[in-house]
């Protein structure tokens, strides 16, 4: 088989399209979990100050209602309730969208597709194509051929494939990607409720334990000092560490300690019993 730039980057475009499939099952499952569970925002600049005309997100008491979207494009249109910096002077925040969420999932894929492609053609190939290409391949590592071959940018076209993809998504009808990835979406809000307890238990269960563990230790503390345990300062850090070892207090307890108490240290302290670390 013959190998070149344009027959390599026609590989990448048709294992996209094959696994297209794959990609919209992701998409509605997503689509579904955002559209049933993820709480709906609106804009308002009733507090934006002179100099910025942000606007700040609110959380509305209102789910989405298919009746609001006819394509997935539609939907994509609503607020995801995260913001980022925008550096651009009179506007402070930029509220992201779903729309950008979707094309970072798009984008994602067809990177996985161009790896999975460039990642089953010989190394010597690609070598011989970067050569071909004009590119210096003198530190090039064939370990890792295919982070050589992004970072000389040798396929441009498969990076802008997603705008492509993205494309085809849009028009689709909402209320179908919701009905498809459904089922999905219940299994994994259900799964996250269940991690979301547990970890709410083991928070609830390590609080404790850190309460019954300090009570403890400002016991100790009193009948072998012989005065009662202060707030522990980076002055205090090499005393209270020899404290700790000659009552065996162990690594993980200091950790839950700094992680539960750490109103009772400095945050430099903190830090150190997390990281099990001496004064400087």
């Amino acid at each position: 088989m013959e190998y070149s730039v344009e027959s390599i980057s026609e590989q990448i475009r048709n294992r996209v399209d094959a696994r297209f499939p794959v990609l919209l099952a992701n998409l509605a499952e997503e689509l579904a979990y955002d559209f049933m569970f993820a709480p709906k925002y609106k804009i308002t600049h009733s507090y934006d100050p002179l100099w910025d005309c942000s606007g700040m997100l609110t959380q509305t008491n209102e789910s989405f209602s298919m009746d609001d979207y006819d394509s997935v494009e539609d939907f994509f249109d609503e607020y995801t309730g995260q913001s980022t910096a925008s550096y651009i002077s009179g506007i402070g925040f930029l509220h992201n969208r779903f729309e950008g969420k979707y094309e970072d999932m798009i984008r994602e894929f067809v990177f996985e597709c161009y790896v999975e492609v460039l990642s089953e053609i010989d190394a010597n190939l690609l070598v011989q194509q970067l050569l071909e290409n004009g590119h210096d391949i003198k530190e090039v590592d064939t370990n890792d051929i295919v982070q050589a071959v992004t970072d000389h940018e040798l396929f441009e076209e498969p990076f802008w494939y997603h705008y492509e993809i993205i494309e085809r998504v849009k028009p689709l009808s909402l209320k179908k990607m919701i009905a498809r990835g459904k089922n999905e979406a219940i299994k994994k809000y259900h799964h996250q409720l269940v991690k979301r307890v547990e970890e709410e238990q083991k928070i609830s269960f390590e609080k404790r334990a850190a309460q019954k563990l300090w009570n403890k230790i400002q016991k100790l503390f009193r009948l072998q000092k012989g005065y009662p345990l202060p707030k522990i300062e980076m002055k205090d850090y090499e005393m209270f560490q020899e404290f700790l070892d000659h009552n065996r207090v162990s690594i993980e307890e200091r950790i839950m300690l700094a992680k539960y108490k750490g109103d009772r240290f400095s945050n430099k302290v903190c830090m150190c019993l997390r990281n099990e670390q001496g004064p400087e």
